[in-house]
């Protein structure tokens, strides 16, 4: 493996560790970080510390944090410049809330600076800084897509239920898949998550995808506890400020856990994650069995509390590495298809599948009433991800794609 002077661009610095992107970037690079070398140039906002900064050592041998505002996720006026994006904006709001012409400037000064070998973007998301740079550098260039974010709000304008918000949705849908086509165009090669992601870029007409890179889990760190709860608890493992996710919760309280509740009446719901909104709150205040842990320093504590690992998603896209966290674990899963989409598995071997209301519900009582079972799953699927998903295994699929990306480039300028 030749060494690389790599600049990898991403739009936030990842400490906290508190979303399974920031956990996939994290993993990546510190493996990266023993074979290459590593400059980080994100944005960084008031919120994120001190501390938060110098543990950027653990994952690249320099950091540069452009101080940079970005908007909070709540309010009227978060809510009128979105609707202004969404009607005048040069990039849909997921780009456009990152363009930073402070950023731009340190690209252009380290693009010519002869340092570098290779620029990686991580997320569509600080794309919009690259392609303010007007012409395209000759330093090759790789888009890392951690999801085909076109196809998410595609999927929300499909089950949205306030009229205005599927018309706001279907502008960011067209919006976000105009720039998605613009930065292929923009980049040398392109990078997935999953074999089904590749296929969708590829239908988009992009033939500059090289291939997916698995997700990941660290099977040293997510062990099975030596000694699980023995209530019939259900866990959902995600952040709260997602939309994705807090239409799974809503979904999952208002049509399943009822149905649950009818077999097994004592079931409990255990939402794991981040700034849960006033409305899921306001379910956990009103059912003494929802309860909502809010940010935590350790999700293991509260995942080892799980009878069941469940993951209702009706929207969204890329790939879920608490799946392979809650395997892990030795947690048995139950997920509608788009949760493990792009995900190696087993229907009712290592994870059970099901898509309506009636069968998610059926097969959580299964195996809340099953225990023999559940162990048989969780143990299979433990397995399973330990032979196949390390970091170091994944981490060497994504440098042979820099590899390749550099060669490509340089076939290009011949």
């Amino acid at each position: 493996m030749r060494l690389l002077r790599i600049l990898f661009h991403n739009c936030r610095i990842l400490h906290p560790l508190n979303g399974g992107d920031r956990i996939r970037t994290f993993n990546m690079l510190k493996e990266l970080r023993k074979a290459h070398e590593l400059t980080y140039l994100c944005l960084r906002t008031p919120a994120d510390s001190d501390e938060a900064v110098a543990l950027a050592n653990e994952y690249c041998h320099e950091v540069i944090p452009v101080p940079h505002a970005v908007k909070n996720k709540r309010g009227p006026r978060f809510y009128a410049e979105v609707l202004g994006n969404t009607l005048f904006g040069k990039y849909p709001f997921l780009a456009s809330k990152y363009v930073s012409a402070e950023t731009v400037g340190h690209l252009e000064r380290l693009i010519v600076s002869g340092r570098f070998d290779l620029i990686i973007c991580d997320y569509l998301a600080p794309m919009g800084n690259l392609l303010e740079l007007g012409a395209r550098p000759r330093l090759p260039m790789m888009l890392f897509q951690h999801n085909v974010e076109s196809v998410i709000f595609k999927r929300h304008s499909e089950t949205a239920s306030n009229p205005l918000k599927r018309a706001l949705y279907r502008r960011q849908w067209k919006a976000v898949e105009r720039l998605e086509r613009q930065a292929a165009a923009f980049v040398d090669t392109q990078v997935a998550v999953s074999e089904s992601d590749v296929v969708l870029f590829r239908e988009m007409g992009m033939t500059n995808v090289l291939g997916a890179v698995p997700t990941g889990v660290d099977c040293e760190f997510f062990q099975p506890p030596a000694q699980r709860a023995s209530r019939p608890v259900m866990a959902f493992l995600g952040a709260m400020d997602w939309d994705a996710n807090q239409d799974a919760v809503r979904w999952f309280a208002g049509e399943i856990l009822p149905r649950i509740r009818a077999a097994v009446p004592d079931a409990e719901f255990l939402g794991i994650g981040r700034n849960p909104p006033a409305s899921l709150r306001a379910l956990a205040e009103n059912d003494p069995r929802i309860r909502l842990t809010g940010t935590v320093p350790d999700v293991r504590p509260h995942m080892a509390d799980a009878a069941v690992m469940i993951l209702p998603l009706r929207v969204g896209g890329g790939t879920r590495i608490k799946v392979y966290e809650a395997m892990a674990m030795g947690t048995p899963v139950v997920s509608t298809s788009i949760g493990v989409e792009g995900l190696d598995y087993e229907h009712g071997k290592n994870v059970v599948i099901a898509d309506n209301a009636d069968d998610f519900a059926t097969s959580v009582i299964q195996l809340l009433q099953n225990p023999e079972r559940a162990a048989a799953m969780a143990a299979d699927a433990r397995l399973h991800v330990a032979a196949n998903y390390s970091w170091s295994v994944v981490a060497g699929i994504f440098s042979r794609y820099c590899a390749e990306t550099v060669d490509a480039a340089g076939r290009r300028a011949v």
